[in-house]
């Protein structure tokens, strides 16, 4: 018997074009991985691609920069020292020089506290930032959905601050024109004193005015107690649903919809806990003009009935089920499209 033939084909024996797009997919960040994004970097193969060669770079960093997700003040620093090299690349003509604002479409700002050079983020006070924010604000300001926790609206004012003053000292008389239209709200909703100062000021006001969709990830003082006290899993057959007192004090003057990520399980807790399937995520999106003062409080059998229903969201989290909005990882969620 002769010996089976192992058939092999080079990946370089493929056209350029078609290596380049098989590249392209592949280069795409696993935000659907099982395991933690702490244990294992979702971007990690797109930036070893990077290193093969020059045109092999350009193509695949526009999949790696699609979604930017900057849940610590580390990843902050490191993402502005990025694009500060950047300005240097445009500087030189170099051969690495990349436009992240054409790129960029969803940036994620995680719950941090820490200080920036030039700007505060546990300040309430007005905000002066230094030239650090120079070359975060048009990134952040050109992708056409951000997330933002009420713990870090100071950065997003200082980028909206730098914005807006870089156009008054350039003497532009027209109003900055700001590309986020969908915004992602995560935290605790007791941080109003943040949230009000963020909505009062010039360039927050108008920020917002021009925001037309809302995502609400944010909980309240029940919620953070019942899942301190391990209360998670019980009496969830009704909970009420209510729309955020922080979305009724600003001003949001484009809004035409906004939207609340339910997460629920339709199985006993000591099932989800044998097994772990993967929590369904009701995205569920209200018309604002449609809704009338009486549904401003909503139970979830007429949430049901009033929503426009956007189909359900698989979210990969290790931990028992439930409908605590503290439990699930909305920051995998948000990754893998929540909102898009």
């Amino acid at each position: 018997m002769e010996p089976a033939t192992q058939l092999s084909f080079p990946f370089g024996d493929l056209p350029v074009e078609l290596a380049l797009l098989i590249l392209k997919h592949a280069a795409q960040p696993s935000f659907s991985q099982m395991e933690p994004y702490k244990s294992k970097n979702p971007y990690s193969f797109a930036l070893t691609l990077c290193l093969v060669s020059k045109e092999v770079r350009k193509t695949v960093l526009p999949e790696i920069i699609h979604t930017v997700l900057l849940p610590q003040l580390r990843n902050v620093t490191a993402f502005v020292d990025a694009l500060r090299m950047q300005q240097t690349y445009a500087q030189e003509d170099h051969q690495f020089k990349f436009d992240y604002t054409k790129y960029i479409r969803r940036m994620w700002m995680g719950r941090f506290r820490g200080s920036l050079p030039g700007l505060s983020l546990d300040g309430f006070g007005p905000i002066q930032p230094g030239p650090d924010l120079s070359p975060l604000a048009p990134v952040l300001l050109a992708a056409p959905s951000i997330a933002v926790d009420f713990e870090n609206l100071a950065l997003l004012s200082g980028c909206l601050f730098h914005a807006w003053k870089s156009r008054v000292d350039n003497h532009e008389d027209s109003p900055v024109l700001y590309s986020p239209k969908t915004i992602t709200v995560t935290g605790f909703e007791s941080m109003t004193r943040q949230w009000s100062s963020f909505t009062k000021t010039v360039h927050g006001a108008a920020f917002l005015a021009s925001i037309s969709h809302v995502i609400s990830i944010t909980y309240t003082m029940i919620d953070n107690n019942r899942h301190a006290y391990r209360l998670c899993h019980s009496g969830n057959r009704w909970k009420i649903y209510q729309l955020p007192e922080w979305m009724e004090q600003a001003p949001f003057n484009s809004l035409q919809t906004f939207s609340l990520p339910i997460p629920h399980s339709a199985h006993r807790l000591a099932e989800c806990e044998l097994s772990s399937t993967d929590m369904e995520v009701e995205f569920s999106t209200f018309s604002v003009s449609k809704l009338s003062a009486r549904q401003r409080t909503l139970g979830i059998r007429t949430i049901r009935q009033t929503m426009s229903f956007n189909g359900p969201l698989a979210v990969s989290y290790p931990r028992p089920s439930s409908s605590c909005i503290l439990c699930q990882d909305w920051l995998k969620a948000w990754a893998c499209g929540l909102g898009s």
